[in-house]
């Protein structure tokens, strides 16, 4: 068996466009590193509880490597490589994901992406904003012991995919979700739902939802700001964004009691579990 390359590398670099001039704003370099690395956490999350670990949060060390001068310019090009320095294994397959993804987007086949796809699609929709400005591509390339072993390239027949699927709403149903409300922002008006504003719900597995509230509900969804909330509305869910729902309720979540909750579970699997009470048996599950 192969020794493990202990630093794998992973190579992010811009190519033609203003990277020709030899220059590109910072800021956009700093944006697309930013989404670079929100990809890895999300699909390193999938990727690290698919294999077992026990408290997945897709943090594989990830340090940038600096030559004798840092992120450098080369002919026509600016490139960065950081090397994967902890849970190895899994960053190298949360990596070899997204580049196969991007390479899948790259050759307009979509339909054979993985299940790690989505928050992926997601960062590519931003980073696509940010080389239509600047008419770059993005090449991404994943080196283990110092030879190359993934590469893909992300040019503007890839985001032209990626605005395609951004515009599709692949399902539409009726659902409740349960959350922290977190930013209340963007007053809009809708054509069809009239004046409307936007905050976000993150779940306890991490997962955002976008969610629409209605003008009229304003008063008392900022009352809830910040607070675990119940939300049930119609849901849309798309390829390039956070799935969105459009609020008909919204209430606090009350506080969970987890031992009234075990001790139900415990008295209608009573022919399981016995006679011992819920508090026993939580002390056995937890060993």
């Amino acid at each position: 068996m192969p020794k493990m390359d202990p630093n794998p590398i992973f190579s992010i670099l811009f190519k033609k466009g203003m990277a020709d001039r030899h220059r590109l704003p910072l800021g956009h370099v700093i944006a697309t590193l930013r989404e670079l690395e929100k990809m890895v956490r999300e699909v390193g999350v999938q990727v690290q509880r698919d294999n077992g670990v026990a408290n997945p949060d897709g943090d594989f060390g990830i340090e940038l490597l600096a030559g004798r001068s840092g992120i450098a310019f080369k002919k026509g090009s600016l490139g960065a490589s950081a090397a994967v320095t902890r849970d190895i294994p899994n960053g190298i397959l949360t990596i070899n994901a997204i580049i196969d993804t991007t390479d899948i987007i790259e050759k307009k086949r979509p339909n054979h992406v993985s299940q790690y796809g989505e928050p992926i699609f997601r960062g590519l929709a931003t980073i696509a904003e940010i080389q239509g400005k600047d008419k770059t591509n993005l090449q991404l390339a994943l080196a283990e012991n110092n030879k190359a072993s993934k590469r893909a390239v992300f040019s503007e027949r890839g985001a032209e995919v990626v605005a395609a699927l951004g515009s599709t709403e692949f399902a539409v149903e009726s659902i409740t979700v349960y959350g922290k409300l977190r930013r209340l922002a963007d007053y809009t008006r809708d054509e069809d739902e009239g004046a409307c504003f936007w905050g976000e719900l993150r779940e306890d597995s991490g997962k955002e939802w976008r969610i629409r509230f209605r003008q009229a509900d304003l008063s008392r969804v900022q009352k809830l700001f910040t607070k675990q909330v119940v939300i049930s509305g119609n849901a849309a869910h798309f390829k390039t964004r956070h799935p969105r729902i459009d609020a008909l309720e919204i209430s606090q979540e009350e506080p969970r009691d987890y031992l009234r909750a075990f001790n139900q579970f415990r008295k209608t699997y009573a022919d399981v579990f016995g006679k011992e009470d819920a508090a026993t048996l939580i002390k056995e599950v937890k060993g």
